[in-house]
């Protein structure tokens, strides 16, 4: 895969911003809009930093991800999501999961389901970066 630790880091700058942001921005939300607020967050910020990767692909190969490069960068992403997801679930629960026995498979549920919808959302707008990329790079 051509420039495999370039889009991981463009990936990884991405997440970092998107995260400074939302950060910012709630900032200045009301309370009865935080949950539609951080519901729209969390997907925002599978999706641009993967949009981004996938622009950084398109403009330094020339061309469109392959279907298989494709999946496997959004598995790549999806594990760094996951990673970051699972610490934060694990810091925001430690209270659930001293009090409750079941809080470690409640974590673990809500991890799944993240990175369920994290894995296609990442194919689906990294595919569409790398090829929007490589439009507008146009014929060289």
């Amino acid at each position: 895969m051509p420039g495999f630790w370039r889009v991981t880091v463009v990936y990884g700058l991405g997440l970092i911003l998107m995260a400074g942001l939302l950060l910012v921005m709630s900032a200045f939300v009301a309370r009865s809009g935080g949950a539609a607020y951080f519901a729209g967050g969390l997907a925002i910020a599978l999706l641009v930093p993967a949009l981004v990767a996938g622009m950084s692909f398109g403009r330094h190969t020339g061309r469109k991800a392959a279907p298989s490069e494709a999946w496997r960068f959004a598995g790549w992403f999806t594990i760094i999501q996951g990673l970051l997801f699972a610490l934060l679930l694990w810091q925001s629960m430690q209270e659930l999961l001293a009090r409750d026995s079941d809080g470690v498979v409640i974590l673990a549920v809500v991890l799944c389901l993240c990175m369920a919808v994290s894995l296609p959302m990442s194919r689906c707008f990294f595919g569409l970066g790398a090829g929007q990329a490589a439009r507008g790079r146009g014929p060289h």
